[in-house]
């Protein structure tokens, strides 16, 4: 074999060779996958809205002849839609334990207080952010039960029902007790109301 077939052999192999190898990388570049129609695509925007996904099987969605579709509003008279469970009666808060609806109320300023927040803030605090700040200090929290009794927990204390008549229960006494979360427990003759909060006392003050 003459100089110049070989030199012509090693360029036909080498080219052969790169062809190959480049065949390859090509074969195993990942193609895209293509986007979900549920996906916003690269030029739409990422908050804007988007198709649902599907329902899984056996649901159908909202309906607007469900009869909690149209239920009036209320605070204290808001209308009810029930099945399987009865609604016998509705007692309000105690005075104590009740901020009303006036986010100037005194009570509210004071409720924010319970829960540890300094004066200065509150007084930063927008009046329609203070009813549901100043609300959690005298949430309902816990229950617990003793023969006839309710032991209702508050984040600002204990109320005790009368419940031997479910339909005509009735507040038996409340005790003010600041400490947040009120998780209460009953054995025996002892009643223990767990809280969360440092202004708690062991004294209820």
């Amino acid at each position: 074999m003459s100089q110049i077939q070989t030199v012509a052999f090693r360029l036909f192999f080498v080219t052969v060779c790169v062809s190959v190898l480049a065949m390859g990388a090509v074969g195993q570049t990942a193609s895209p996958t293509p986007a979900k129609p549920s996906e916003p695509q690269p030029d739409q925007n990422p908050f804007g809205l988007q198709m649902a996904p599907p329902l899984p099987a056996g649901m159908t969605g909202s309906n607007a002849n469900d009869p909690r579709a149209k239920l009036s509003p209320g605070m204290y008279d808001a209308g009810e839609a029930s099945k399987g469970i009865k609604h016998v009666l509705l007692l309000k808060k105690p005075a104590a334990f009740d901020l009303g609806v006036d986010p100037n109320d005194p009570r509210v300023d004071k409720a924010l207080g319970a829960m540890g927040v300094p004066k200065g803030a509150i007084a930063q605090i927008p009046a329609a952010m203070k009813m549901p700040i100043a609300g959690l200090a005298l949430a309902n929290s816990d229950f617990a039960f003793q023969g006839n009794h309710l032991f209702l927990g508050n984040f600002y204390g204990i109320n005790i029902y009368d419940i031997a008549d479910p339909a005509k229960a009735k507040l038996v006494t409340s005790m003010l007790c600041p400490g947040g979360q009120g998780d209460v427990s009953v054995h025996k003759n002892l009643l223990f109301m767990s809280v969360e909060m440092p202004n708690g006392r062991l004294d209820c003050g």
